[in-house]
Order: structure tokens, then sequence, then C-alpha cells
């Protein structure tokens, strides 16, 4: 079937088509954008084709079956499009051509397909002509083949891109920050530095030094041997996460090795001075908070933190470290001078590690949310009294969760000195039978107890 010309389409501004399983197109995307709304659903080699326009933009959603080939079976980039949102889902790789058209696109999202762009040959493939595009946010899940290549050498025609997540990609093993690539390639022996290295760092992301200003968000997720590297031992000119220096969320989540050339240690993470939230999900069992004050003292703005899986993260963590004075009566040991922390919201399931009181005075005056997890066969029966003694430190808390303690027998008691404390939630702890004793706080404004 071929689409007939607009001028004999009237004032067609909708098109639904649907479980017409011998239908099939080619859409031209000059058609398409005649419309306000077009939905095929349930065709050949098309699971989804879903097209709208709002004030929002434009954006375009193609789910395939599994068996589409290109693109070109289904649509035709025949002029420059003003698509803001592009998903693709189970299809076949975008090519240089089209992306070439994509000229107004600020969303691109890549799902269970074989790669994310097919392209012959380097992706200069214009010549000497340098393309760029507008792109601002990336979404890449279950992609197939060469990942770390395809992205490593889209990103740099990727200016405005600000917004990244990646996940259950396969082959991506090393990230390397702040690269000049074209540097690289030069000292490499010219050529594209992906070209040029293929044997010897299979597997290598290696993020363009002009993330290090663009990139506000970056999402990490499911890379069993993703590794964080120590850069000028495999790429010169290259950085830790500390380049991206305006980055202001951070979540990396089921990367157990990713910080195991620092010895699990948040060091490569502490120069991170625009950086509002942070989450470190089952990133390694010996991860541990060496780095951490850094990011929650004066000149950094890190109001969220979220750290499970690795349930001795704050064990021993003196923020206020003592150091030993000379003066006239010899050397004594004082507190250094205490510095006000940033942190606002926390999660963790090292709740027997946070409950100490050098970590609660420090977090005493910021901290108004925070939630705690049990964990496993060996999680707590009871809170120790200085545990319960360093809770009632947290003068400033108005929200506190305790979450998925198996085995606590018993909620901390001193709740009631928690006098700015608004909500109480204690969910799926199934030993605890009731509440403190000696009561709850006259704040207290709702309970949560399931």
């Amino acid at each position: 079937m071929v689409f007939p010309s607009l001028r004999n389409m009237g004032d067609l501004c909708e098109l639904e088509i649907q479980d017409c399983p011998e239908f099939s197109s080619v859409i031209p995307t000059s058609w398409i954008e005649s419309l306000r709304r077009i939905t095929i659903e349930c065709v050949k080699l098309l699971k989804r084709f879903a097209y709208s326009k709002s004030s929002h933009g434009a954006q375009l959603e193609i789910i395939g079956w599994g068996d589409l080939q290109s693109l070109d079976q289904v649509l035709v980039f025949d002029k420059e499009t003003g698509l803001e949102k592009l998903t693709l889902e189970r299809c076949p790789p975008l090519e240089l051509k089209h992306l070439l058209m994509l000229t107004s696109l600020k969303t691109l999202i890549l799902k269970h397909s074989a790669g994310l762009a097919g392209l012959a040959g380097p992706l200069g493939g214009q010549g000497d002509v340098e393309w760029q595009l507008p792109v601002e946010h990336i979404e890449i899940c279950h992609l197939n083949g060469n990942s770390w290549n395809e992205l490593t050498e889209l990103f740099p025609h990727l200016p405005k891109l600000s917004k990244l997540e990646i996940r259950d990609c396969k082959n991506i093993t090393q990230l390397v920050v702040g690269v000049d690539l074209r540097q690289t390639a030069s000292e490499m022996g010219g050529g594209e530095i992906t070209a040029a290295t293929e044997e010897e760092d299979d597997g290598v992301l290696l993020f363009p030094a002009h993330l290090c200003d663009s990139l506000q968000k970056l999402k990490l997720l499911s890379y069993p041997e993703l590794v964080l590297v120590d850069s000028p031992t495999l790429v010169p000119g290259g950085g830790w996460l500390q380049s991206l220096r305006s980055l202001q969320r951070l979540s990396i989540k089921y990367c157990p090795k990713f910080l195991s050339a620092f010895s699990f240690s948040i060091e490569p993470l502490s120069n991170l001075s625009s950086l509002t939230r942070l989450v470190l999900e089952f990133c390694g069992k010996d991860l541990k908070c060496q780095g951490l004050q850094s990011l929650l003292t004066t000149g950094s703005q890190l109001k969220e933190l979220e750290v499970r899986g690795s349930h001795r993260f704050f064990a021993n963590w003196d923020p206020n470290p003592r150091r030993a004075v000379e003066d006239v009566e010899g050397g004594e040991e004082q507190p250094t001078q205490l510095v006000a922390s940033t942190l606002r919201k926390l999660c963790t399931d090292d709740a027997a590690g946070l409950l100490a009181a050098p970590i609660c005075s420090f977090l005493s005056s910021s901290l108004t949310k925070l939630k705690l997890h049990g964990y496993g066969p060996e999680g707590m029966e009871r809170f120790s009294k200085e545990q319960e003694d360093a809770l009632q430190l947290l003068s400033s808390l108005q929200k506190l969760e305790f979450r998925h303690f198996h085995h606590l027998q018993q909620i901390p008691a001193g709740l009631c000195n928690l006098t700015s404390l608004k909500m109480l939630s204690i969910n799926h702890c199934p030993a605890v039978s009731s509440l403190p004793s000696d009561g709850l706080p006259k704040s207290l404004e709702k309970l949560d107890v399931y």
C-alpha cells in the first residue's frame, strides 16, 4: 500500500490502524508531520508505530516484531524532520543517513535492538565535513553488538548531551572519562580511536572531553564487569568521574566492580561539587565511604544519598577526626572545627555503621529524611544503646522509615526526643510487635505501619 498524496486527504489530522496483519506501508516523514497523531498497531513488521505532535514537540515511537531489517522498510526520511523525541524498540540500527535528517532531535531512546547505529565506516563518513546533532538526552537499554564502540563514535557529535542512561548493554567492561579523542587518535598513530585500538581495548567506553561540561545526569545500570579505569594507565588525557564537573545526578546500580580499581572507595567521585543526588546500589559489598565528606561540606551541593548493598559503608567513619595540637602544656587531641553537612535525604542498609555519634552529630543540622533498610538473614534483631542515642542526635529529622528488618524485634527507644519528626514508617518488619514504650514525639503527624 502507498499513502495517497496529501492533496487528496482533505483535512485529515489523525490516523489509526490496528490489527491488520497484512497491512504494510513505507511512510514518508513529510506526510507524518502534516498530521497531529498517527497510531498503527499490530501490522506487518510493526507492533507499534505512534506519532504525536503537541505543544511539547513532535515524537515518534517505533516498536518492531523483530523481523524488521531496515527502517527504510517502514519510514522514509525524505526531508529534515522536526522530530524532537525518537524511541526505537526491537528495530535495526539507525544509519548515518537517518541521523543527518534528525536535525531537531533532543531525546533518543533505543531498547532491545541489534545496535545503536549501523554506521558503515567511521561516523565522520561525510568526508571532512563535521556534523552534529542537538540531542540532549539518550537512553539505551539491552543493545547487542559493540555498543561501547558505537557510543564512543557517536558522543563527539552530541555537543549538547546532558542526560545519559545506559543499561544492560553487552560488552561494556571499562569506562574512561574526559578523553580528547582527536589527540588520543593522533598519539596512537592516527585514524579512528576505536579502529586503532580495536583489539586491545574491546569493551572500553570513552567519554569525550566535552561531556565534562555538558553532562548533568548519568545513570549506569546492570554491568557486572564494568570498571571505572584509572585512565592515565589506559588512555592519555583521560580522567575519573571527577572530570564531569557539571554532573548533578549520578546513579550507578548493580555494577559490583565499578570502583574496584580504587579499593572500593568513592574517592573518584569526591570532587563532583555540582552533584545534588548520588545513588550507589550494589556497587560492591566492600564499598566504603572514603571520600564522602568532601561531597557533604562547604562548596558541595549533595542533598540526596542512597547506598544499598554495601553493608559496611559507614563503618568506623568519623567525619570530624581528632588531631594533635601543640600548645604550652604539650600535645593533646582536640576536635577539628566541625563543618556543616549539606545532606537532607539518606537511604542506607548500613544502619549499624550510620548510627554512631560522630556521624549523626555531623548530619544533625541538615538531615530531614532517613530511610533505613534491613538486609538478609544476618539482619539486626535490636539496636544497641549507643545506636539509639546516636539516632536521637538527628534533631532535624522529619521523616524516618524502617524497611525490611525481618528480624528486628523492637523499634529504637528515644524516638520521643526527635522533636521535629512528622512521619514514622515501619514497613515489612514482621518481628516488631509494639511501638517504643517511652512513646513517640508530639510532633508526629503520620504513623505508617504495614
